[in-house]
This record gives structure tokens, sequence and C-alpha cells, in this order.
């Protein structure tokens, strides 16, 4: 294959190659989202007071399970961003 024709894919497919996806923005917006669930879980464990048959399953299953959440929509919508330009 030269360079002439361009990278194909296995079908025959001629690729382009697009804009760089800001890896970094994703990385700071799962930082952001692990520092929110250090003060979350601050405030749950010092300041709300829950019963501890709450506040256990809350700190070790919830919390985590936001936590991924709320980085992954930070994760989709930079990658809304980064498509729709």
């Amino acid at each position: 294959m030269s360079d002439q024709e361009g990278t194909t894919t296995l079908i025959g497919r001629t690729e382009e190659h697009g804009r760089r996806y800001p890896h970094f923005v994703e990385k700071i917006g799962l930082l952001i989202a692990i520092a929110g669930a250090i003060y979350v879980g601050r405030w749950i464990w010092i300041e709300s007071n829950w019963d501890s048959m709450i506040l256990w399953p809350t700190i070790l299953c919830g919390l985590p399970l936001a936590t991924v959440l709320t980085a992954e929509l930070f994760g989709r919508i930079i990658q809304k961003i980064h498509h729709d330009e």
C-alpha cells in the first residue's frame, strides 16, 4: 500500500483522522467527582446524624456508585461537546 492510497480498514473503507480527544479534561472531571465524593462522604459521616443502618450502606455502596456515575456523566458530556464541534 502506498502513501497516496491512504489508510484503509479490512473492509476497504478509507479512514480520516479527526481531532484529538481531550483526555486531560475528562481526567479533571474524574478528579472533581472524587473530590465531591470526599466532601459528601464527610458530610454524611459527621453532620448528617443518620442511623448506622443507613450510614454504612450509603458510604460503602451508594457513594462509590454515585461517584462513578458522576464521572461517567462528565465524560459523556465532554464526548458530546467534542463530537458536536
